[in-house]
């Protein structure tokens, strides 16, 4: 928008959405604080969770999805926090999605994501959650279906 604002001023649709990214920026970095500083523990008890429900999973199954969950929800962050949901397909989901489907993980993956979102549920109040949920369930989206 900014980019083909150069040559002309901004319409008020565009003006409006200016204003209400930034006005969202302070509610955004707080959540993208949380998520970092919660991200260890969020992972590794949905990891735990998910070898609970499928304790026949590979230790090299479970660090493909540990490392995973925590690009998932780094990824996450930085598009919620910039608000650019491109980023997030162009850096996680157009590659991702070959990963999961070549080593058959959609079923694993389908628990370990309702884990996931109700660890991202426990760690954040329902308001701060719906700046994250959008990216998550978009990620969520492409690699299950």
């Amino acid at each position: 928008m900014l980019i083909e604002a150069e040559a002309r001023y901004l319409k008020p649709e565009e003006l409006s959405q200016l204003k209400s990214h930034i006005l969202g920026w302070p509610k955004r970095q707080h959540v993208y604080r949380i998520l970092r500083e919660q991200e260890s523990p969020m992972v590794s008890r949905t990891l735990n969770a998910l070898k609970q429900e499928m304790p026949s999973l590979s230790g090299q199954v479970l660090d493909l999805c540990q490392r995973h969950l925590l690009l998932l929800l780094r990824h996450s962050a930085m598009a919620m926090l910039l608000q650019d949901e491109e980023l997030l397909k162009e850096r996680l989901i157009e590659w991702m999605e070959e990963e999961v489907r070549l080593y058959g993980l959609q079923s694993v993956y389908e628990i370990a994501y309702r884990i996931f979102q109700q660890e991202l549920k426990d760690h954040l109040a329902p308001g701060e959650l719906e700046f994250i949920r959008p990216f998550i369930t978009q990620v969520q989206v492409a690699l299950l279906f």
